[in-house]
């Protein structure tokens, strides 16, 4: 699957965001089975896009792998992540929610700045450089973490045609 996905980006298709989305939760499931950290599916239909799959493969993958950190790091026997794909609005919403180590208050303003990394051997470049991705494809990259020990959620949004108009050209 690897292989099928190392190509030069920059390039827009048509992406069935759902099978993507799979395709991220794939490229990670070893190491969240090694961790013990179950994982839940709420997958709406969404329309098909026009979008860089490669750079949403990147920013759900990183996603996941921190999700699958923060699970780990909390010592919790029931490490749990969700994993939803919603249509609304012209948009398409995929998110990466854990009950995890959260965030605190103060590290909330600085998550996406760029060498900001609160992992021992973390780098800072995954949710800055997952950012700017989202911005440049016309979406954004949010987080909500209501503190310290109560997990996080990561969303990805992303335009996309309304249902009704998605099959126009």
């Amino acid at each position: 699957m690897q292989q099928n996905y190392a190509m030069v980006g920059g390039v827009k298709e048509m992406i069935n965001v759902v099978d993507l989305v799979e395709d991220g939760m794939c490229l990670n499931e070893g190491g969240l089975r090694r961790h013990g950290v179950e994982v839940g599916r709420e997958f709406e239909p969404v329309p098909p896009m026009n979008a860089e799959k490669h750079k949403i493969l990147q920013i759900l993958v990183n996603l996941l792998s921190n999700a699958k950190y923060a699970c780990q790091e909390s010592g919790r026997a029931d490490k749990r992540l969700k994993v939803r794909v919603a249509n609304g609005h012209g948009r398409v919403r995929i998110s990466v929610t854990d009950n995890g180590i959260g965030i605190s208050p103060e590290n909330m303003a600085r998550i996406f700045n760029h060498g900001f990394t609160t992992r021992k051997h973390g780098h800072g470049f995954g949710l800055h450089s997952g950012a700017l991705a989202a911005k440049e494809m016309g979406g954004s990259l949010t987080v909500q973490s209501d503190g310290p020990g109560l997990g996080a959620a990561f969303t990805l949004e992303l335009p996309c045609p309304k249902r009704e108009h998605a099959h126009e050209s």
